[in-house]
């Protein structure tokens, strides 16, 4: 028996090749037995619960795009965040425009009309889409890792070593790695030669459904190599970053003390290589801590699954929205740690929202009004 993944949602049944024809097999509480793959198919009916849940998940796209989209007009319009480091973060960036744009709308429909409303010749392309993507989001993740554990552990070093060449040529091998994962097996049919659920789309009902089914070697391979090892080299990372950032802290400390004592102020060991430390480790923590939040559930009903078929479609469902999820959270770290991607974030929102520039030009008047008012001491 092998594996069966439906990355839209819908109830999960195992199956079995019997003289080379597909049976779905049915849980009759002790026993498997065959049912007609007719009998199963989801009729759309739409109805408040529907709507609710469309307009949720289209809100929920919309705001990944914009969040994105915002992240790559931000690194246009401002010079200064064009560095090296910020290239990780661009790559990134455009992984999960693409994924809310390419990925997630196709997604939602079939999740809403229970089928796929889609030219049939575009589920293999969204469903290889959906593993590049997915898997370069981690591998990004993975070298945002990388760079800040470089910064950190030898930052005089930082210059030479990561260069806009060498920061080019690591993108380049995580993008080539992801479409080597998943558009090069998938479109080939090697993720899972006997089950063409990806060209034959009524392959188990009688309405077209986009079904990702993959075998053990292809689950395996593509996991291991795409999804756990990146995502170990990352906590590992930030773990070893982490620590240097408080050894550094504790010895910043340590030589301030006797000048503080000297001069009778008090000098906060912060401010000494605040941006190679305290912030880079924050934000490099938070990038994984929500990567890891997110797509974790995902990862362990997966290979959960792989054994015992035994989570519910619903609930696997909700824990691949999750890891959508992701991809709306990425954008929102930037400007809460970033303080030049928070400037351009509101001058495109002054721009956009004419409201938005008012209350910010009240905001600075009323500051200015109170540093006139404030008494010198």
């Amino acid at each position: 028996m092998e594996k069966v993944v439906f990355p839209s949602g819908h109830q999960k049944r195992p199956y079995m090749i019997v003289n080379d024809s597909l049976v779905v097999l049915e849980n009759s509480g002790t026993n498997w037995s065959v049912t007609n793959r007719d009998e199963n198919s989801d009729i759309f009916h739409p109805n408040a619960g529907t709507i609710i849940l469309g307009v949720f998940l289209f809100l929920l796209i919309f705001l990944t795009i914009l969040g994105n989209a915002l992240v790559l007009i931000a690194m246009l319009l401002k010079k200064k965040l064009r560095t090296v480091s910020n290239m990780f973060i661009v790559s990134l960036s455009f992984t999960d425009f693409l994924l809310g744009s390419i990925v997630m709308i196709p997604a939602a429909l079939q999740e809403l009309f229970h089928e796929w409303v889609l030219i049939h010749e575009f589920c293999p392309v969204w469903v290889s889409f959906d593993v590049m993507l997915s898997s370069a989001s981690v591998l990004n993740v993975c070298l945002i890792s990388i760079d800040r554990y470089i910064s950190i552990i030898t930052p005089l070093r930082y210059n030479t070593m990561m260069t806009f060449k060498k920061a080019s040529l690591m993108l380049a091998g995580v993008w080539s790695i992801a479409v080597l994962s998943s558009f090069v097996p998938i479109m080939n049919g090697f993720h899972n030669p006997t089950v063409p659920s990806l060209k034959n789309l009524t392959l188990f009902s009688s309405t077209p459904l986009c079904l990702f089914i993959i075998n053990g070697t292809y689950g395996s391979i593509a996991t291991t190599v795409t999804i756990l090892c990146p995502i170990i080299i990352a906590i590992v990372l930030y773990y070893r970053v982490s620590k240097e950032a408080k050894r550094q802290a504790f010895f910043v400390s340590t030589l301030l003390t006797p000048g503080n004592v000297l001069l009778r102020q008090h000098v906060p060991a912060k401010h000494l290589r605040e941006p190679f430390t305290r912030k880079a480790t924050v934000t490099l923590g938070t990038i994984v801590g929500a990567y890891v939040t997110t797509w974790s559930p995902f990862l362990i009903a997966n290979i959960i699954e792989g054994f015992c078929q035994c989570i519910p479609g619903k609930i696997f469902t909700s824990f691949v929205w999750l890891g959508y999820c992701n991809s709306l959270i990425n954008p929102i770290i930037y400007p809460l740690f970033m303080r030049d991607f928070r400037k351009v974030y509101v001058l495109a929102l002054s721009k956009c929202c004419p409201f938005l520039h008012k209350l910010e030009n009240f905001r600075i008047e009323q500051t200015l009004y109170k540093g006139i008012r404030t008494p010198n001491r």
